[in-house]
């Protein structure tokens, strides 16, 4: 099974009205009835917007990853509180570590099982149990990793552009090791 993992920004903006929140461009999210956006599609206006009013609010950036299967189709959603930092939570997950694993809430129950996670049904109703092969678990984590990487790149090419505070904006990101 060829899993991937997509860095998702969770935003309030709908195709009709992203001009009404002052957005250049329209937004595609990864599934109709969603408001995750996969960042790698966010037009560089847009990113530069949002970056911008993360960085005056002080806030977080909403989101987190959404899991594919082999069909890129979504299997699990990011949750409620999650953001791109729980990148460590997945990376524990992938060392075996299920008491760090934690996403959000409703939380994401899971086990090994062989050479498998089986992640369990939970009460978001958003999947009714699947289960991943631990090896393309791992290989997954580490092409997001990557691309993560190429993330960090494309924010503080945006914040230099936008005379934003470089260290500011990098701090919506997670730091990889």
């Amino acid at each position: 099974m060829d899993i991937r993992f997509i860095p998702v920004l969770d935003l309030d903006v709908r195709q009709q009205t992203y001009q009404i929140y002052g957005f250049k461009d329209p937004f595609m999210s990864l599934t109709p009835d969603c408001c995750f956006y996969a960042i790698q599609d966010i037009s560089d206006a847009n990113l530069s917007k949002i970056l911008k009013d993360t960085v005056f609010k002080n806030t977080s950036l909403n989101g987190g990853y959404v899991l594919l299967d082999a069909e890129q189709q979504p299997i699990l959603l990011p949750r409620c509180c999650s953001d791109l930092n729980d990148i460590h939570a997945w990376e524990q997950l992938a060392q075996g570590n299920l008491k760090q694993f934690w996403i959000g809430h409703p939380q994401v129950l899971c086990e090994y099982e062989g050479d498998f996670i089986k992640f369990k049904p939970d009460a978001s109703q958003d999947h009714t149990g699947f289960e991943v092969p631990v090896l393309s678990f791992k290989q997954a984590l580490q092409c997001l990793k990557d691309e993560l990487r190429q993330i960090h790149n494309r924010f503080q090419t945006l914040a230099q552009i936008d005379k934003l505070k470089v260290e500011k904006v990098l701090k919506l990101i997670p730091q990889l090791h």
